[in-house]
């Protein structure tokens, strides 16, 4: 049987052969790779919105002009993840500040790689957008004069679902430019890890995103169905996409433990087991994309109910933050287990 544990120094005791521009090199490449995975979510989001343009124009072609301004805006702002994510890997190819920092060659190589998979949280926030302008697309096709109410909605819904992009673009910088892992003192090993755990934790991002985008395009096909209840639809919409954002900020709080307060460097132990403990914190945090989506659809729901009835708000709200609370509960678990990980870890 074969020891793994033998396998992987090999391959260390291998790697070490390199200089270090060349490992610190090669994992910003993996890193610049990884970022652009986020380019799955404007691909999808836009396409979304393009359809339901072309679809509204069918249905009502004298609306043709304000349907396409509605969806190009919607889909500029769609983008922003992908352009997010090219900036760090061009960054990361052509302007790498990590070749000339200080600090153990392992953790700025991971730093690296870390850096690019942070990144691919911005898939959530590119189809949530893209969705959001879709829906005004057809709201606008669907009531013209509705237009300015329509695209606040839209816009205000989109700003929101690009935060856990946010969150992850200041990842990946800190990795990038001001790196505190690499003034630790610790084993580098478990630090090195850290830098992808902390990476890997903010892929829970997807979830809000695309939660957050459903309540945005939710809300603006309420408002273009009835206009004069924008005011409660937008309360509701930004009260739900604000629950939704929970898991987003739970990944942000676990990356930047292992960041800035990493008590695995502190612990004495085994430092396999302490490096996989670093990377399987941040693994544990990916389970809120499952929270940051079932909230934001039920975000939506009630603001399309708000629409429809906005006598119900109060008891719409009620129903709607009760069934959000109980889809934490499994991004509650995935916390505990991370800090389970890295505050009582019993395998030491």
């Amino acid at each position: 049987m074969v020891d793994m544990t033998n396998v992987v120094q090999l391959v260390l005791d291998f790697l070490s052969q390199f200089d270090a521009k060349t490992l610190i090199l090669a994992g910003s490449a993996i890193g610049a790779g990884f970022a652009m995975i986020a380019g799955i979510g404007p691909g999808i989001g836009q396409g979304f919105a393009a359809g339901k343009g072309a679809e509204a124009v069918g249905k009502n072609p004298t609306a043709s002009k304000d349907v396409i301004s509605t969806m190009l805006l919607g889909a500029a702002v769609a983008e922003t993840s992908g352009i997010l994510a090219l900036v760090v890997a061009l960054i990361l190819l052509f302007a790498n500040p990590l070749v000339d920092a200080t600090g153990s060659m392992w953790i700025l190589a991971a730093s690296g790689i870390g850096a690019g998979i942070s990144m691919i949280a911005g898939i959530g926030p590119g189809i949530g957008q893209g969705f959001a302008a879709g829906k005004a697309a057809e709201g606008v096709g669907n009531r013209l004069e509705a237009k300015s109410v329509i695209s606040r909605v839209m816009f205000l819904g989109q700003a929101v679902a690009q935060t856990t992009g946010i969150y992850a673009l200041i990842v990946s910088l800190v990795l990038m430019y001001a790196n505190p892992l690499t003034r630790l003192d610790g084993e580098v090993g478990i630090l090195a890890a850290s830098a992808i755990g902390a990476g890997l934790a903010m892929i829970a991002g997807i979830g809000p995103g695309i939660g957050q985008g459903f309540a945005a395009g939710k809300g603006a096909e309420a408002v273009g169905k009835n206009p004069r209840t924008s005011k409660d639809v937008i309360a509701t919409m930004l009260l739900g996409a604000a629950v939704a954002e929970t898991s987003g900020i739970l990944a942000l709080v676990v990356a930047l433990i292992l960041l800035f307060a990493n008590p695995l460097v502190t612990l004495t132990g085994s430092v396999w087991i302490l490096s996989a403990s670093a990377i399987a914190s941040g693994c544990a945090m990916i389970a809120g994309i499952g929270p940051g989506i079932g909230q934001g659809f039920a975000a939506g729901k009630s603001a399309e109910g708000v629409g429809l009835r906005p006598e119900t708000k109060n008891l719409t709200n009620r129903v709607m933050f009760l069934g959000q609370a109980v889809a934490q509960t499994t991004g509650i678990y995935a916390l505990i287990i991370a800090l389970v990980l890295m505050y009582a870890n019993p395998f030491i």
